[in-house]
């Protein structure tokens, strides 16, 4: 899941691919096409990179873009929504119950909810659809990793049973990939639940190019790197959208993206950093909507004694982290653009205290060294991709940080490179330090916990992390239903983190979207930028 930003120095370029653009969107009828009665006015038009597309079938998808999609089309039982990100509230499941044991969580469904086709929703399509995201095995099929059983109790009731208590469960059910599908649909396309999913499901080449949910939307027409389009869903159980149509056109800069939404070419331009924000003079043309994402750029710092042995010495490590100039990268850098948890789980979600931030403080960095061996420094790579870094300029941050450890003593030798051929190093563990960036799957502390601190979890095992007292309390965070106590265990978990050193947060960077200021309603959401069926104009 990633954003990739791209600034032209001239304008006669981006006149041009604006051109180009607009041409495209002739050329499918859209401008002379009314729009059930309506014309424009029941129609948003939303510009946005969209080279992240790998998939839009909802049981395999994994990138940014087609979260919004999916959201769109493809109700989940619970959901969360802007300005509190903390409360679970009904969606599909009007109520549920979770057992004293918190291994059993019984969904009773709405009453009445069909899908775009036509048919009913029962608790079979939920057991399908979640039986289906488990055996597809694909990217997002962890989120049913707790499950050992579902059962249909009735049509309208489903019993989900888990192997041991997860606290974090409810809150995953939000996230898009946890969406109802029409099973039978789905499997009139070639899809299944069996546990042979992985080899014979073959419903994904329509899931692409269409859409099988309950949701306010239907996805009507999809072209890569061009444009998708979502139409109202005729059927929906809720409130009606106001907008009949919402057209995504692929527009990868985000200047371009800025002057179609002034001259009311486009309503939303989703792919602004601090930098062109600071270019817009507030007005009548362009309205700017911020928003604390829970996105994360971080610094990882490889602990495997062959890879580096000064860093796998954790004096080394926080010596490191004493050694930067946190606010100089968020004043800087991001233009204040941002904030810094003090560890891998962001600001906003619970047990972050910001209070136990780690600050700048060359002396203790340098005495650290020399306690570790190291009184002259020694020498280091730092690796990091050429993209940006969801939003931030990844050159000027390396340049920092070389800058900030050279003051220590510390030889930072900068390497950058191509976003896919670092990525599979990084996957590999093979860079000393390196610059990365993260976002959310779903908005509780677990799966930042379990990712960064649990031996074996994605991003620990990349830099050989492996403390037998994260991992305890990585499990202990998961199985505490006492929000209280869950935060007292993210805490411990923050402070055995901050001695540890594995990975270093520099920025929790804000979102920006450009908006025609007549579009009422646009609250960055974290996971799916923005939830389209509450938007008019």
């Amino acid at each position: 899941m990633r954003h990739a930003w791209r600034h032209l120095s001239r304008r006669p370029l981006s006149v041009v691919l604006v051109a180009l653009v607009l041409a495209a969107v002739a050329a499918t009828g859209f401008w002379s096409t009314p729009v059930q009665g309506q014309g424009r006015t029941e129609t948003l038009i939303v510009v946005r990179n969209m080279d992240d597309y790998v998939t839009n079938d909802p049981n395999r998808q994994y990138e940014y873009t087609a979260q919004m999609f999916d959201q769109s089309a493809y109700d989940t039982l619970v959901t969360v929504e802007a300005p509190d990100f903390t409360r679970i509230q009904p969606k599909l499941a009007e109520r549920w119950e979770i057992s004293s044991d918190g291994l059993a969580y019984t969904f009773h469904l709405r009453k009445g909810v069909k899908f775009s086709s036509g048919n009913r929703l029962t608790a079979s399509d939920v057991r399908f659809s979640f039986l289906r995201l488990k055996n597809l095995q694909d990217n997002p099929s962890f989120f049913m990793d707790p499950v050992k059983d579902i059962q249909v109790v009735n049509d309208t009731t489903v019993r989900v049973t888990l192997s041991a208590p997860d606290a974090s469960f409810l809150a995953a059910l939000a996230a898009p990939p946890t969406g109802i599908l029409d099973s039978k649909t789905v499997m009139a396309h070639g899809g299944t639940d069996a546990g042979n999913a992985k080899s014979v499901d073959r419903a994904t080449g329509w899931l692409n190019e269409h859409s099988a949910g309950p949701g306010p939307y239907v996805l009507t027409s999809f072209r890569k790197n061009e444009q998708a389009v979502l139409e109202r869903n005729p059927s929906y159980w809720g409130p009606k959208p106001y907008f009949a149509k919402i057209v995504f056109l692929h527009v990868k800069d985000g200047t371009t993206q800025r002057e179609m939404v002034e001259r009311g070419d486009a309503d939303i331009a989703q792919d602004f950093d601090p930098d062109i924000v600071a270019k817009i003079t507030p007005g009548a043309k362009v309205k700017i909507v911020e928003g604390l994402s829970m996105n994360q750029v971080y610094m990882a710092v490889n602990t495997n004694p062959q890879v580096s042995k000064e860093l796998a010495d954790k004096r080394v490590r926080q010596a490191i982290s004493y050694a930067i100039d946190y606010d100089g990268i968020i004043k800087g850098l991001v233009r204040g653009a941002g904030v810094r948890p003090p560890a891998m789980i962001p600001m906003g979600i619970l047990g972050v205290d910001p209070s136990m931030a780690r600050h700048r403080d060359v002396g203790k960095a340098k005495q650290l060294l020399a306690e570790a061996g190291y009184p002259a420094g020694f020498a280091v790579k730092l690796n990091y991709w050429t993209a940006p870094l969801l939003g931030v300029p990844p050159e000027p941050l390396a340049a920092k940080l070389q800058a900030d450890l050279g003051a220590v003593g510390i030889k930072v030798t900068l390497e950058p490179k191509e976003r896919s051929v670092m990525l599979t190093e990084y996957r590999q563990g093979k860079p000393q330090l390196m610059l990365a960036s993260w976002s959310p799957d779903y908005l509780d502390p677990h799966p930042w916990a379990d990712a960064f601190y649990k031996k074996g979890g994605p991003a620990a095992k990349r830099v050989f992390y492996d403390d037998p007292k994260a991992t305890e309390l990585v499990a202990a965070g998961d199985r505490e239903l006492d929000p209280r106590k869950r935060a007292a265990i993210y805490k411990e978990l923050t402070q055995v983190a901050l001695d540890d050193v594995p990975f270093i947060m520099l920025i929790q960077p804000k979102s920006f979207v450009g908006v025609n200021p007549a579009i009422k309603g646009y609250a960055i959401h974290p996971i799916w930028f923005v939830t389209l069926s509450k938007l008019s104009r």
